[in-house]
């Protein structure tokens, strides 16, 4: 959903319903996994898919009544026979599909949607299966407890779907109260702060938006933090390294790699790193480097068991030496230690 957000946006923002399908789960061989969405439009044009072949085409014909009546459903496939063939399977599997319409009056959630993702934050979203599509119920469950809802009105349920949630790793139909809801955990992409912004650093970018990370890149030097070397992050902005996280919260879902111009620099965003409570931490560096200034930090308080959390040198061991080469190894480290401590993936 994340990558369809500035879309839907736009349409409601043009004064155009949306048809939205989700697979809500999915059995056995099937094309694409729960949590996969596409968006279906009045002219009959799409964005995402949910599979493509028989299973899409039915949907798409189910969304022009979705879009006329208002009223969401589920739908159920069993790919087998004429169905597998349509998608191209051998064996069958199961899908299950949630449309629900997206009306004009529902884009401020949406944009609060879009505005807790793009801050790494984890939301609920919650749409109750008895309501037409024109806000009537439909539920944003921030995670800082805090509810976003169009028409304003607040739900008895919130605290069921809250609990519904808690471990919810894929969207799912939960009953709350005496409704029935389609749940959907919704998780911000990964951050990734790259501190400096020289040659590694434009290349780890780079590989690191491939790979699904929100990236932010932070320099003191406005000639190299700027949007024409950075063209596709997240954020890039000039900061000052003795106060490198001013105005930002760093949480346990963000990942810091250290790639400044020197010692002296590394040493300073390093400890200050260390101080903020990121989940991943990175510094690039030979390994007599390294000593240097984990003594530098040690002299001025920190502890071992702090420095124990640093990866230094940076990326994965294979053989890296061009900017490159480099970067790929760092955002192999960065996908292992995600998939290790089973931080969020991107869809």
């Amino acid at each position: 959903m994340n990558d369809l957000l500035e879309t839907l946006l736009a349409r409601l923002a043009a004064g155009e319903s949306v048809v939205r399908a989700a697979i809500v789960a999915q059995e056995g061989s099937a094309p694409r996994a729960a949590g996969a969405h596409m968006l279906v439009f009045a002219d009959t044009s799409i964005a995402g898919t949910v599979g493509g072949g028989l299973v899409e085409a039915r949907v798409m014909n189910a969304a022009a009544a979705v879009l006329t009546e208002g009223l969401a459903r589920v739908m159920d496939f069993n790919l087998t026979g004429e169905m597998a063939a349509g998608a191209d399977m051998i064996c069958g599997g199961r899908l299950r599909i949630f449309l629900e319409r997206l009306d004009p009056d529902q884009a401020g959630l949406f944009t609060a949607l879009r505005d807790r993702l793009a801050a790494g934050e984890r939301c609920l979203l919650a749409t109750p299966l008895d309501a037409p599509g024109n806000g009537g119920g439909k539920i944003l469950l921030a995670g800082d407890d805090s509810t976003v809802s169009p028409d304003g009105i607040l739900s008895e349920d919130h605290a069921a779907l809250r609990r519904a949630g808690e471990k919810l790793l894929a969207p799912a139909c939960v009953d709350a109260g005496e409704r029935r809801y389609f749940l959907e955990p919704c998780q911000g992409r990964p951050r990734l702060f790259l501190m400096g912004a020289g040659h590694v650093s434009r290349a780890t970018a780079l590989a690191a938006g491939l790979a699904g990370y929100s990236v932010i890149v932070l320099d003191d030097r406005p000639e190299f933090a700027n949007r024409e070397r950075f063209p596709g992050v997240h954020e890039v902005a000039v900061a000052d390294m003795e106060d490198c996280f001013a105005g930002r919260t760093i949480t346990p879902r963000d990942m810091v790699v250290i790639v400044t111009r020197g010692h002296l620099n590394d040493a300073t965003v390093l400890a200050q790193t260390l101080g903020a409570g990121a989940g991943y931490v990175g510094m690039i560096g030979s390994r007599r480097k390294r000593d240097a200034i984990y003594d530098r930090l040690r002299a001025a308080g920190t502890t071992d068991a702090e420095l124990a959390r640093v990866h230094c040198p940076v990326g994965l061991p294979i053989g890296a030496e061009t900017p490159e080469e480099i970067a790929i190894s760092i955002v192999a480290e960065l996908i292992a230690v995600r998939a290790q401590k089973g931080l969020p993936k991107h869809p």
